[in-house]
């Protein structure tokens, strides 16, 4: 139908099929984008949306379908059903790469269970078939020694032939008799037969067929008498092979024949499951969701958006509510230009087509079900037609007004310009009533203010504008309901750089010519801008609140997956410690029943008990690190340096070591003085180990400063490597250094100390 393109090419959906093609990942997912059309009925959007939604399901799930980047075999399939055909070798790997395909799709459907499950035993590939073809061609599509008995007897025969031939030749040119005979001791091809390079000088030497000439004239190829008979039987050998292979291909193009149908159902499906796929790609390009589509024909839109203006400017784009259908069925916006009158429109149309085709919309709350889309957008003059602006746009509305109903949506842009305003208001009011008492859902924008007085005092009709900064001169892009937005023409003008006289001009004359009314509804606006900016708020806050509890929920459900996958994982492990505990259980009564070593068996089963035991956390608290007290059995003064409470011990620093103790021989004093360290910074000789530090036997602060002063040092001395000695222990000075080396800018490379220069108990740092 005319309106049908009309209204598609009005709203600039073409880039939206091109973006949503180019999200697909073979030719079959394009070809459903190209041909799906959104004037269906409700049933099949509701399906599409179905398919949409199970899919963002699996996505979710962790079941994504695969993407393979398929060829496009349609044709080979057609011919392969035809009688007597025959396709190639590469043909016939095609299409044993769409079987493979199938394959992967079924077994992704199969991952989750929903309704496109069932689609999988239509996407199982002919198994025969596929085995067929698999043992048949490598992957570039040659025939293999496996696709029959007789090819393999025939290939190995012609190996044998040739082998033969070649050994014959080979003997001939290595004949000392006639080695001055040969242009080069090669063996080559000519006319499919083995033949030898004979310089022309000795024509006629030996006796043999002349099959060519090198383009210089100096050399023959010819075929010795001798080596005929191999020729031929060599040529036989091929023939046999080439008919066989013939044979293959064609038993092999009509078993594809045969289950051509099933494989394009398969490739229909396919081409739906990755168009959907490619879609909601599309969709999360543009920050869409899924939405909802009612059987009437009304709409009720939340934080509404253009998908193409989303694309562009993510995050940038401003919402706004629209709603339209029941009691009020027609919404007149005002504003002035560039303020998004237009895009508003675009975008209600464009989140309509969106959703008839089964994808995500920019924009939340319920969409409509309209059987029929009228778009008047746009400047559609023809020089060639004799049409101008005017006389189009009224030829369009003539083609609007003789086919709208209660069913239909439509767009009018800047309805009643072109002509004198007075005129064109008249003819704008007129369409207006008119598809009002039709009662079609129509949103219209214009600047002229008879639209404006039309809106304010009809049934049945809102009005909205666009509204505008007028201290930045800038539009705000917001839709402010029971408002109508000034066109703010001369402010704009002004801030464009228009002459100021001209300017004082224009504006006088537009104060004296303003009518009463006007007055009267730019006090108003005031008043109701507050109103619309609480209303804005309180919306705003709504949704934020709806989308945090989709959000948490959407946590909350990630949590509780990951709850019970760690549940999983710890029974198991936990059951193969159990496992692994009573096999040794077993195996030291069984020790101890025999008696050879009832001792080694008694401490292997306190091992086993140990991780089994739970053991009773003491009544009082644990010391905290850093502090000071007296390791009992010493009765040493000494500082906790770390807290194991699983364990109920703490480590200490006693005489240059860190123990670990139980938290029992421990007593804290914070009154007590820990004593000075009697380790210090120390230098080996420098006969020795020149440029060493010894930091052994120091807290990590003490060792972290002498370590940074040593540096200091040696790149005022000029040293290129420092060697650090800080013992193996426990591996906290060696865990200090390292840090060190990382963070200070003068260390190169850090690295532990060949063994022979001690090793783990050494770090070398390369200064720069």
């Amino acid at each position: 139908m005319p309106w049908q393109d009309s209204f598609w090419r009005a709203l600039d959906a073409d880039d939206i099929r091109a973006g949503w093609s180019r999200h697909c990942s073979h030719p079959y997912g394009r070809r459903y984008v190209a041909a799906i059309v959104p004037w269906v009925a409700c049933a099949e959007i509701q399906d599409r949306l179905a398919w949409s939604q199970c899919l963002s399901q699996r996505v979710t799930s962790g079941s994504p379908l695969p993407t393979p980047d398929l060829p496009d075999v349609d044709a080979l399939l057609d011919l392969a059903q035809r009688s007597g055909a025959g396709l190639s070798g590469r043909d016939l790997r095609a299409i044993f790469s769409i079987l493979i395909a199938q394959k992967a799709y079924a077994a992704a459907l199969r991952q989750t269970e929903d309704f496109l499950t069932t689609l999988a035993a239509d996407l199982d590939p002919p198994a025969m078939l596929s085995r067929s073809l698999g043992m048949a061609l490598d992957e570039e599509g040659e025939i293999l020694d496996t696709a029959s008995p007789d090819l393999a007897f025939l290939r190995q025969r012609l190996r044998t032939s040739r082998g033969e031939l070649q050994r014959f030749l080979q003997n001939v040119l290595r004949n000392p008799d006639w080695q001055e005979y040969w242009q080069d001791q090669v063996i080559v091809q000519r006319n499919d037969r083995y033949v030898l390079p004979l310089k022309a000088s000795h024509k006629g030497r030996i006796k043999a067929i002349v099959h060519d000439r090198s383009a210089s004239g100096e050399t023959l190829f010819v075929e010795p008498f001798a080596a005929v008979d191999l020729n031929n039987q060599l040529v036989q050998d091929r023939c046999a092979e080439m008919r066989e292979q013939e044979r293959i291909l064609r038993v092999l193009t009509a078993a594809v024949g045969e289950a051509a149908p099933g494989m394009i159902t398969a490739l229909r499906h396919i081409g739906r499951l990755d168009a959907v796929r490619a879609g909601l790609a599309l969709g999360n390009a543009y920050g869409g969701i899924l939405p909802r589509v009612d059987v009437v024909a009304a709409f009720d839109l939340h934080a509404l958006r253009h998908p193409l203006l989303c694309l562009r400017h993510p995050g940038q784009v401003v919402g706004n509510t629209v709603r339209l259908g029941g009691a009020v069925g027609q919404l007149v916006i005002t504003g002035p230009n560039t303020g998004g009158k237009t895009a508003l429109l675009k975008a209600v149309g464009l989140n309509h087509l969106l959703a008839y085709m089964g994808l995500p919309v920019t924009a939340e709350g319920t969409l409509g079900y309209f059987q029929k889309c009228f778009a008047v957008i746009g400047d559609a003059q023809d020089i060639h037609a004799d049409l101008s602006t005017f006389s189009a746009q009224v030829r369009r509305l003539i083609g609007v007004l003789e086919h709208a109903d209660a069913n239909s949506l439509v767009l009018l842009d800047e309805l009643g310009n072109g002509t004198d305003p007075r005129e064109g208001g008249a003819l704008a009011q007129a369409v207006a009533e008119t598809l009002l008492e039709m009662k079609a859902c129509t949103l219209l924008t214009s600047h002229l203010e008879v639209m404006t007085r039309y809106a304010l005092g009809r049934e049945g009709v809102a009005l909205a504008g666009m509204g505008f900064d007028a201290e930045r001169l800038a539009p705000t892009y917001r839709l402010q309901w029971g408002v109508g937005g000034a066109s703010h023409g001369l402010a704009i003008a002004r801030r464009e750089g228009m002459p100021a006289s001209l300017m004082t001009r224009a504006e006088v004359l537009h104060a004296s010519d303003r009518e009463d009314w006007a007055r009267w509804e730019a006090q108003r606006e005031g008043l109701l801008l507050a109103a619309q900016r609480a209303m804005e708020e309180a919306e705003r806050v709504g949704n934020e609140a709806a989308r945090s509890a989709r959000r948490l929920e959407h946590e909350l459900e990630a949590a509780r997956r990951e709850r019970d996958k760690a549940a999983t994982v710890a029974r198991a492990e936990w059951e193969g410690i159990l496992t692994a505990a009573r096999q040794q259980v077993r195996e030291t009564i069984t020790a101890l029943k025999s008696g050879r070593d009832t001792q080694a068996a008694s401490a292997t089963l306190q091992r086993l008990s140990a991780p089994f035991r739970v053991e009773e956390p003491p009544a009082n608290g644990l010391p905290a690190v850093g502090a000071k007290g007296l390791f009992l059995p010493l009765r040493q003064v000494t500082q906790v340096l770390r807290v194991d409470p699983a364990r109920q011990r703490v480590q200490i620093q006693l005489r240059g070591k860190q123990l670990w103790i139980p938290v029992a021989r421990f007593a804290v004093d914070a009154a007590l003085q820990l004593p000075k360290e009697q380790g210090g910074t120390r230098y080996a000789t420098p006969e020795d180990h020149p440029w060493r530090l010894d930091l052994r036997g120091q807290l990590r602060e003490d060792a972290w400063t002498a370590l940074r002063r040593h540096v200091d040092g040696a790149v005022a001395a000029g040293r290129q490597q420092v060697d650090i000695l800080h013992g193996k222990g426990n591996g906290v000075l060696a865990e200090m250094v390292r840090e060190f080396a990382e963070q200070d800018p003068r260390v190169s490379q850090w690295r532990m100390a060949r063994p022979e220069h001690g090793g783990g108990g050494v770090s070398e740092l390369e200064l720069r």
